[in-house]
């Protein structure tokens, strides 16, 4: 019976009806193209991490790495003494700009690679061309490039080739080439290879190296070697595999796979509101239909079926087109997520594009049971009614406006209940984490579709009385309109509610941030010039600058002092936290630092003595930490306790992860870290920061990779690197936005067209066409607003929810919440307007086909 139903029903119907069942096929899509793309994103973020630690590391067992001051080459004779390590090796590896080109980087490895077996088979011989090794090893200069990159440079043996260094350009001589061994084709072979010692004169190491990569002797019980090595090496270091650090760098960009994988929500709820909205519609238009289907022995199992596989059918469409869109959303997003975790944390080349498992079964899982459940309840609501009830010739059905008591409770219950997050504690993980959002958004968005017909028959009421007293005839008609079927308008309104809501949210989230950030660079950066490394600002992904830098630029008439910034990557345990080196007698003489527990001046004499350090308030949260207690920090004699004189506020400084600031004198004497990742510039009284500026560039000189700017500037270009982080975010939000675009005219479009005997009935007892269009206008309006107003509401509840709770729980940050107010009001103008426009092609259709033509959406 369903293939005949689907024969003589269905097809004819969609065929009617083509563009409700684009519409809807067009919501699962987007939704299910949204939850894939941003999996596979994730994936394929960390995959290719993942794929360069592998490449790298070749097939060594174990490696050691150490804190921000690196690890000691004495360590390496340790570590090769321990039973069962068959042979250790140093390595340096970092990333260094082309001098030229300070925008492209080259991924430098220092490494034994002529002398010790640990790197046999990640470097071969027979892929290797040296002239003359003798040379090679001898001279400091001495450089191995890939072959690939020597070609695309136009590099023969014997060329130069420039890069910039923390002292500043330097001039390197390449002495061999590199044929197709793995490292080389990592970052499409921008490679540069030199010996060890050489490495660590260059970028001033002083014998001291990133990690050791270990082999272990044939039969080496691994466990048993790895606790030995720890031992050897000490509480400071970390023992493990190569595999581990991969597995723990998702830690360094925690923040913004959480922001990604809740805001895919966005179009997953919009897109079941659409979704829910053309079923329920398609339904109720054929309410006659299937009652004259019932009437002649067709049970009302067999058209709920019928409607199930109609859902069926749009959600497998929906599902593969979404699933096509995903992945190539997820492989054109994926660089640019690449890109925006390479400015702040670490280099990655996304080259492995993966296609997340877990997105296609929940890309099925939205797709299919988005459209089964939205047919499934629209279904139920619309065959509640009986056959003879159905049957007859009457207009737009009048709900039982007493029967709104109960979803308004439950819509208050669900909206309160999504407060219940101050309740969470901190350090839930990343599937508690997006799991929680998403319950939070799911049950705000659940709780404004339930509320949404009892805003309407509200207003409505309200709007009937008032219209009572207006002369024009339109808005008499709209007025009594509003309030007759709540429960149906509420469906246009709820998704409205929910395009406006997802919108609103995302900008107080953005607008917070930016008001954070700007507003902590404005004090805690403040300085009449800026000098890094590169083409633009990186805080913290920037190269290092050597002291002799500062220190030259210090002679330079009018120059008052020179500042220097310091973060380096480090481990607490098993979190990532970031070692700050700040210049105490500087911070003294400019503000200090925006602080939360303690003062700065207090602290000031105990981070000079090494006894104190200062803790950034999300790391002093996620820690449970105040000032007065003591926190083990490591460094290269190992652990070693300090006692906390202060907690202060950081956001770009140490991003989600958390810091801990030392003065610049300990950094350099403690952790042996001379270097800075920015320089503040401070002039001297009636200085022209311009002048100054050139002289900076002049004595530091052409090509050395440096660039100097103004506050306003560095303001500019840190603005810069947030537009960039929130990229994805606004992106997610152009979708939402296109999903609720399109929620909005399918829900008009269909509740005009589904008034057709009602309008008729008006043309026939002399309505006007004017006045028909008028009232449908005013009531499409209408609905907009409404639908604007709860929308914004929603968005700000969930915004203030996110930025005031979820922000604390997720990254430790106290970030004030804004309220977008223009965009508020804008949003909820352009949902009217939008709103209203939608109406007008259906209701000239709908008065067309009143007097007998024929029409399809």
């Amino acid at each position: 019976m369903i293939y005949h139903l689907l024969r003589l029903v269905t097809l004819p119907h969609l065929a009617n009806h083509r563009l409700r069942t684009t519409l809807s096929v067009i919501g699962v899509a987007l939704g299910v193209a949204t939850v894939v793309a941003i999996a596979d994103v994730s994936d394929s973020v960390l995959a290719s991490f993942q794929h360069m630690v592998r490449t790298v590391a070749g097939d060594t067992e174990l490696e050691v790495t150490g804190g921000p001051a690196g690890i000691d080459e004495e360590l390496i004779a340790r570590v090769a003494t321990v039973p069962g390590v068959a042979d250790a090796a140093g390595i340096i590896e970092t990333f260094v700009p082309l001098a030229d080109r300070p925008d492209e980087n080259l991924y430098l490895l220092g490494i034994d690679f002529l002398g010790s077996p640990v790197w046999q088979t990640q470097f071969p011989r027979n892929v290797i061309d040296i002239a003359d090794e003798l040379e090679f090893l001898s001279r400091p200069d001495s450089v191995l490039v890939s072959r690939r990159f020597a070609a695309r440079e136009h590099l023969d043996l014997g060329g130069e080739l420039r890069i910039v260094t923390p002292s500043g350009a330097r001039a390197l001589r390449v002495r061999g080439l590199l044929g197709d061994a793995p490292p080389a084709r990592l970052f499409d072979g921008a490679l540069v290879v030199m010996d060890l010692p050489a490495a660590e004169l260059l970028l001033g190491r002083e014998r001291r190296v990133d990690r050791i990569a270990i082999q272990l002797g044939p039969g080496a019980p691994l466990a048993a070697v790895e606790e030995a090595i720890q031992t050897a090496v000490g509480d400071g270091f970390r023992v493990g595999s190569p595999e581990g650090r991969g597995e723990q760098t998702d830690q360094l960009w925690l923040c913004l796979r959480i922001m990604l994988a809740s805001m895919s929500l966005a179009a997953v709820i919009v897109g079941a509101f659409i979704v829910y909205h053309t079923v329920a519609v398609s339904v109720t238009q054929r309410r006659r239909e299937f009652a004259l289907l019932n009437a002649v022995g067709v049970g009302r199992r067999a058209l709920v079926r019928l409607c199930l596989v109609e859902a069926t059918m749009l959600g497998v469409l929906g599902l593969i087109l979404g699933l096509l869109g995903g992945r190539q959303l997820g492989r054109m997003a994926a660089s640019g997520v690449g890109e925006t975790i390479s400015a702040f944390w670490v280099r990655i080349d996304v080259g492995q594009r993966t296609h997340s498992q877990w997105a296609t079964i929940g890309g099925i899982g939205v797709g299919l049971g988005v459209a089964l459940a939205a047919a499934y309840v629209a279904i139920q609501a619309t065959f509640r009614a009986a056959t003879v009830e159905t049957l007859r010739p009457a207009g737009l059905a009048t709900d039982d406006a007493r029967k709104l008591l109960r979803p308004a409770i439950a819509a208050s219950l669900l909206l309160g209940g999504t407060w219940l997050i101050v309740f969470a504690p901190p350090g839930l993980g990343f599937t508690t984490t997006v799991a929680m959002l998403e319950t939070l958004q799911g049950a705000a968005f659940a709780g404004g579709a339930l509320f949404a017909p009892v805003l309407v028959a509200v207003v409505g009421l309200g709007a009937s009385r008032l219209a009572r007293w207006s002369p024009s005839l339109p808005a008499r008609l709209a007025a009594d309109n509003l309030p007759r079927s709540p429960g149906r308008s509420g469906a246009t309104v709820a998704t409205i509610t929910a395009a406006m809501g997802i919108a609103i949210m995302l900008a107080c989230l953005v607008e917070s941030f930016e008001s954070a950030y700007l507003g902590w660079i404005e004090q805690h950066f403040a300085a009449d010039l800026f000098v890094g490394r590169g083409t633009r600002v990186r805080i913290i992904a920037g190269p290092p600058i050597a002291p002799d830098v500062a220190e030259a630029i210090a002679r330079i008439p009018g120059v008052s002092s020179v500042e220097p910034f310091r973060v380096v990557s480090m481990r607490m345990g098993d979190r990532p936290v970031f070692l700050q080196g700040i210049s105490v007698p500087d911070r003294l003489i400019h503000g200090g630092l925006p602080m939360v527990e303690g003062n700065f001046n207090a602290a000031a004499p105990a981070l000079e003595a090494g006894t104190g350090v200062l803790l950034s308030d999300n790391l002093a949260f996620r820690l449970g930490l105040h000032r007065g207690d003591e926190v083990s920090v490591p460094t290269p004699a190992g652990m070693r306790r300090f006692r906390i004189e202060g907690t202060f506020v950081d956001y770009l400084g140490s991003l989600d992860l958390g810091a801990v600031a030392v003065a610049h004198t300990q950094l350099a004497s403690v952790w042996n870290d001379h270097l800075a990742n920015l320089l503040r510039v401070w002039l001297a009284p009636g200085a022209a920061p311009g002048s100054v500026r050139a002289a900076i560039l002049a004595r530091l000189g052409p090509g050395s990779g440096t660039y100097v700017v103004t506050a306003h500037d560095f303001r500019d270009g840190v603005r810069a690197v947030l537009d960039q982080f929130f990229g994805s975010a606004w992106a997610l939000e152009l979708v939402a936005a296109l999903v609720g675009v399109i929620g909005v005219v399918n829900a008009q479009v269909a509740t005009v067209l589904d008034r057709t005997t009602e309008i008729a009935m008006l043309r026939t007892i002399g309505v006007s066409l004017r006045d028909l269009t008028r009232s449908v206008l005013l009531e499409c309006g209408a609905l907009g607003l409404i639908g604007g107003v709860s929308g914004a509401a929603l968005g700000a509840m969930l915004g203030a929810e996110i930025v005031l709770v979820a922000l604390r729980l997720i990254t430790g940050w106290r970030i004030g919440f804004v309220m977008p107010i223009w965009p508020l009001v804008g949003s909820v103008a352009l949902a009217a307007l939008i709103s209203a426009f939608a109406g007008y092609v259906p209701a000239r259709a709908a008065a067309r086909l009143s007097t007998g033509r024929e029409s399809t959406d």
